[in-house]
């Protein structure tokens, strides 16, 4: 198989084509350009996109093509003699790349039997799987890991052939068959050991249902004799109650005839007198109480009245001993306001009152006077002007006499010398004439209750009056009344006594009738048996115990039952137990039979093991012997194929212990290795390395180009790296094209 041209709308790959040859091809790209891409657009050409993948990191999500078309892809490959091209692209609203055609090139002849899901294993003779772990190299991929198709090849070429065996598929069958029987707690023989346990639970409790059902049955059986026995004891007690109560109840008959006759008697002597009802007696009573009660306190305030009348006058005499009587406090007042204005007036102008009159007189007489013994008139001037200040002063004096004599005249009705006197006299006054109008307050106030009493008095009189004119026509003083309604309240008492012993007596003979037998006709006869020792209260209660007894033996009893029966029956338990031991016996022995096949299956793989791994691991330790210079001559493999390195000092040394370019050399022998025994070599499969070579020095990678070029005759060989170097070594070589992407992606 050989590839020739590869176009892809895919991730980075915006209908890009790549064009290749037979041999080794080296596709010389930067990083980013999109080779990692190439080769996953070849692996889902070949194989279509995983379709179980989930997530942003599935493929068909991570290779969505940046240009937002539908992801499609076109390759031609030449498969023997017949150029064939593949072709898959997104149908509408379906799985991206899942729709698939493949022709023969320049035609539009289908392969037959070639689809989307075996067209790889068709072109390349393996599974995916198989083809990744082998001619698929990537830098982060080198290591091998086990795998179900790659073990099945593996296999076949070690063995018949068939590559529809796998060891691990087959181990893990047998495991899943063991785990089906035993697994922890899990699994066909847990479950029926399970099922055994508990129907051998449920046997044992069956049995001690039963045991339980027996027990309490004796029980109930010796509770209901003992039963039967204390209700034989309360019949007699009944028996001998109902002779008892049939001489009671004629006793009691006999007294009610007597207690209703004297009744009747208290009742015709009721109504002959015209007796009101008790009720009609009693509230006269009352209100005969009240009136005396009423006319108590009727006499109270009449002496209350006669003293506030007292009051009241000798509050009026202390108020006429004041001058001011009867004017109101108020009015005095005003009156001595006007009175002191006067008598102020009359005391303060009295000096200054003299007429402009008597001044001039009195100076004219002066200078009369003067004249008369022949003054100048100055010195007669001088005279007046002494004359008229005595002449003043004598007349003031005069007129100050009169105006104090008439204020003095002001105050003589009230004796007092000053108005100043008459404040105090005031203030008594007062106090006078308030206790006079609360006296004649208060008086009025007690008459006002006393009228009240009386008519009350006289409202109660005429009402007990009215009342009694039914049986006592001819009293006409209410005080004569009390007798006559203690007499009828003594009468409707008796009435009331004998109606409630009959009443009494009626109830006695009702609850005696109820005994059985009491109300039987004829005498009492009494039987000639001895009553029980025990009260009927005693038997009674030890009776109603007894009963509570057999209700929970009967209730234990429907309960065990029950629970008997949801256990199940006996003889359908034992028959499971007995098929429950059959299947677990036959579930043992397949378990025995296929641990014993794992066992086996173990030991054949074993033996596949050595078989293979010397083969696989002796052309890997040539080719790691050609990479690393002869500095490792073998590789050691286990069953995982795991590797393992050899020196000249036969110390084998892990992968992981050796460095990263050499873990890596050592991983591509076995890839190499893996691709010469497990490849078809009719299909030749191409081989893919991306970036496979970078952590390799100088000289080792040279190693691996040879390697390569030995490679590429047989089998088409692609080799995409980052680097200038894989190009300048193979430069001019046979069979080696170096294809620059830079011209490419033009």
């Amino acid at each position: 198989m050989i590839l020739q041209e590869l176009t892809a709308t895919f991730g980075c790959l915006n209908n890009e084509t790549l064009r290749l040859r037979p041999g080794l091809n080296v596709l010389q790209a930067p990083n980013e350009a999109g080779k990692s891409t190439w080769l996953a657009f070849l692996r889902a050409m070949l194989y279509g996109l995983p379709g179980r993948e989930r997530g942003p990191l599935a493929e068909k999500n991570r290779y969505a093509p940046w240009n937002g078309a539908a992801m499609q892809g076109r390759m031609t490959v030449l498969d023997g003699q017949r150029t064939l091209v593949l072709t898959r692209d997104t149908a509408p609203g379906g799985a991206p790349m899942g729709r698939f055609s493949a022709v023969y090139a320049g035609t539009a002849a289908a392969v037959e039997g070639m689809t989307g899901q075996n067209a790889g294993e068709r072109l390349t003779g393996v599974p995916r799987s198989v083809y990744e772990r082998s001619a698929m190299i990537r830098q982060s991929g080198l290591a091998v890991d086990q795998d179900a198709e790659l073990e099945k090849r593996i296999l076949a070429l070690i063995s018949s052939g068939d590559e529809t065996l796998s060891y691990s598929e087959a181990e893990k069958r047998l495991r899943s068959a063991l785990n089906q029987r035993r697994h922890n707690k899990t699994g066909l023989l847990p479950r029926t050991e399970a099922a055994l346990e508990d129907l051998r639970e449920k046997r044992g409790r069956l049995r001690a249902l039963q045991d339980q059902i027996q027990a309490d049955r004796a029980a109930l059986r010796e509770t209901e004799r003992a039963m039967a026995a204390l209700s034989d004891k309360l019949a007699l007690h009944r028996r001998l109650d109902a002779a008892e109560a049939q001489g009671a109840l004629a006793a009691a008959r006999a007294e009610l005839e007597r207690a209703e006759a004297e009744a009747a008697r208290a009742r015709r002597a009721i109504g002959e007198k015209h007796i009101p009802p008790a009720e009609q007696l009693l509230r006269i009573k009352f209100n005969a109480a009240n009136l005396l009660t009423t006319q108590v306190s009727m006499n109270h305030v009449q002496s209350q009245a006669e003293e506030a009348a007292q009051q009241t006058a000798q509050a009026k005499a202390g108020t006429e001993a004041f001058p001011f009587a009867p004017e109101a406090p108020e009015a005095a007042a005003a009156r001595v306001r006007a009175l002191t204005a006067d008598y102020d007036r009359l005391m303060h102008t009295a000096a200054p009152g003299i007429p402009l009159i008597a001044l001039l007189t009195a100076a004219a007489a002066a200078a009369l006077a003067g004249a008369a013994y022949a003054l100048d008139l100055p010195y007669a001037l001088a005279a007046a002007a002494a004359v008229v200040p005595a002449v003043l002063t004598l007349l003031r004096s005069r007129s100050r006499k009169r105006s104090q004599a008439r204020a003095g005249a002001l105050l003589v009705p009230y004796g007092v010398s000053s108005p100043a006197e008459l404040e105090p006299l005031l203030i008594q006054y007062k106090k006078a004439y308030d206790r006079l109008a609360a006296a004649k307050e208060n008086e009025a106030q007690v008459n006002a209750s006393w009228q009240n009493f009386y008519q009350t008095y006289k409202k109660l009189s005429g009402e007990i009056l009215e009342e009694t004119s039914a049986f006592c026509p001819d009293v006409q003083n209410v005080h004569e009344i009390a007798p006559l309604l203690d007499a009828g309240l003594r009468q409707w008492k008796d009435l009331q006594r004998a109606e409630k012993r009959a009443g009494e007596l009626r109830a006695r003979c009702a609850a005696l009738a109820e005994v059985p037998g009491a109300a039987a006709e004829g005498p009492a006869e009494a039987p000639a048996l001895r009553r029980p020792a025990e009260p009927p209260a005693a038997l009674e209660a030890a009776l109603a115990e007894r009963a509570e007894e057999r209700r929970e033996l009967c209730s234990r009893i429907d309960r065990a039952e029950g629970e008997a029966a949801a256990v199940g029956d006996r003889l359908e338990l034992e028959a499971q137990a007995e098929d429950l031991e059959r299947r677990r016996a036959l579930a043992q022995e397949e378990y025995d039979a296929i641990a014993l096949a794992l066992q086996e299956l173990d030991a054949a793989n074993t033996e596949l093991q050595t078989r293979f791994s010397p083969a696989l691991g002796r052309r890997a330790g040539e080719l790691f012997d050609a990479l690393t210079g002869s500095r490792y001559h073998r590789v050691l493999l286990d069953e995982d194929l795991n590797a393992a390195a050899e020196g000249d000092d036969a110390a084998a040394r892990s992968a992981a212990l050796l460095s990263q370019g050499a873990a890596d050399q050592l991983y591509l022998a076995l890839r190499l290795a893996l691709c010469e025994l497990v490849l078809p070599a009719d299909k030749a499969a191409p081989l893919v390395l991306d970036d496979a070579l970078t952590s390799f020095d100088d000289a080792r990678m040279a190693a691996a180009l040879e390697l390569l070029v030995q490679a590429a005759q047989t089998r088409q060989v692609l080799l995409f790296t980052c680097q200038k170097r894989e190009s300048v070594y193979l430069q001019n070589r046979e069979n080696v094209h170096i294809i620059r992407y830079e011209s490419v992606r033009r």
